[in-house]
C-alpha cells in the first residue's frame, strides 16, 4: 500500500494556516521545517507519532508542489521520517534516496514539448493582466511551472477566471492557494508521478490526501482519497470532484491527525 500525501496544509502547517480555535487549548506541536533560524512549518506531536506508524506499515510518499530545494528544508523528512521516494515540483521530479530520477525527468521533458504551450507564452499572456497592485512577485519552479505571491483581496478574480479558462485550452492549470497563484502544465501532475512509482514498486493500493486543485488528479484516481475541510478543494465544493473524497472532521493542523488515522484504519481493514 502507498500513502501519497500532499504536504502544505495537508500534513504540515504554517502559523498562518493552523486555524486553531481560540476557545480551545493549543495542541502540543513542534517545528518540522526551519530556514536558518526562522520557523516555517509545524505538526502536532500526535500527528508525527501516527505518521511514524504509517511509514512503518506502508510506503509513505510525500507528493508536493514544492521544488526539490524547498522539500529539502523539511527537516522531519530528512532526519527522522526519511521516505526513500518523494514526488516534488507538482509531479515534475521524483527523488529516489534524495537524488533525482533521471528517467522520469526525461519523460516529463518529452510530455512538456508535446502537450503544452511554453511557459514563456503563458507568462506573456499573464503580463497583460498582472500589475504591482496585486502581484508582489513571480517565480519559476524547477523550470517546470510558475507561481506568484499576490494580494488576494486586490486580485481581479473575474479576470483570473477567464484567464484560467484560456490557459486550460493551452494545456495548463491555474490554482489559487491562499496568497499563492500557480500556473502548472497539465503534463506536470501529481498522479502521473504516483502511478509511475506504483508500477515500479508493484504496489496495488493507493490512499491519497490533499487540499488543493493541484491534488485533484491524484485524489480522483487513488483507491481511497482524503481531503481536509479547509483549503481550495473545500472552498470549491463538490462541483469539481468526480468521485467520493472523504473529508476530515477537523480543520487546520488537527486535520493531519484525522487524515493519518483514516489511512491507518484503511490499512488495517485491508489486512
Amino acid at each position: 500500500m502507498i500513502f501519497a500525501s500532499d504536504l502544505d496544509q495537508t500534513l504540515i502547517y504554517s502559523i498562518r494556516s493552523m486555524r486553531l480555535r481560540e476557545d480551545r487549548p493549543k495542541p502540543a506541536m513542534r517545528v518540522v521545517e526551519k530556514r536558518g533560524e526562522r520557523e516555517i512549518s509545524y505538526m502536532t506531536l500526535h500527528a508525527i507519532e501516527i505518521l511514524k506508524k504509517v511509514a512503518d506499515k506502508m510506503m509513505f510518499l510525500p507528493v508536493t508542489t514544492r521544488t526539490v530545494e524547498q522539500f529539502r528544508y523539511i527537516n522531519l523528512f530528512q532526519d527522522e521520517i526519511v521516505p526513500p521516494l518523494a514526488v516534488t515540483s507538482n509531479g515534475g521530479n521524483i527523488l529516489v534516496n534524495g537524488k533525482i530520477d533521471e528517467e522520469w525527468q526525461r519523460k516529463i521533458k518529452v510530455k512538456l514539448e508535446n502537450e503544452a504551450l511554453s511557459g514563456e507564452e503563458i507568462l506573456k499572456h499573464f503580463s497583460e493582466l498582472a500589475n504591482n497592485n496585486w502581484v508582489n512577485s513571480q517565480h519559476t519552479a524547477d523550470e517546470l511551472f510558475h507561481y506568484c505571491l499576490i494580494e488576494r483581496e486586490m486580485a481581479p478574480l473575474d479576470e483570473l477566471m477567464h484567464f484560467k479558462e484560456m490557459i486550460d485550452q493551452q494545456g495548463w492549470k491555474m490554482s489559487l492557494q491562499g496568497r499563492k497563484l500557480y500556473f502548472v502544465p497539465k503534463a506536470v501532475n501529481k498522479w502521473d508521478a504516483v502511478a509511475y512509482i506504483k508500477e515500479k514498486s508493484n504496489r496495488e493500493f493507493v490512499a491519497a490526501a490533499g487540499d488543493s486543485l493541484l491534488d485533484l488528479s491524484m485524489l480522483e484516481v487513488a483507491d481511497y482519497a482524503i481531503s481536509p475541510i479547509h483549503g481550495e478543494l473545500s472552498e470549491m465544493g463538490n462541483s469539481v470532484v468526480n468521485k467520493t473524497i472523504h473529508r476530515t472532521d477537523q480543520k487546520g493542523i488537527l486535520a493531519a491527525e484525522d487524515i493519518l488515522n483514516q489511512v491507518l484504519h484503511i490499512y488495517e481493514e485491508r489486512l
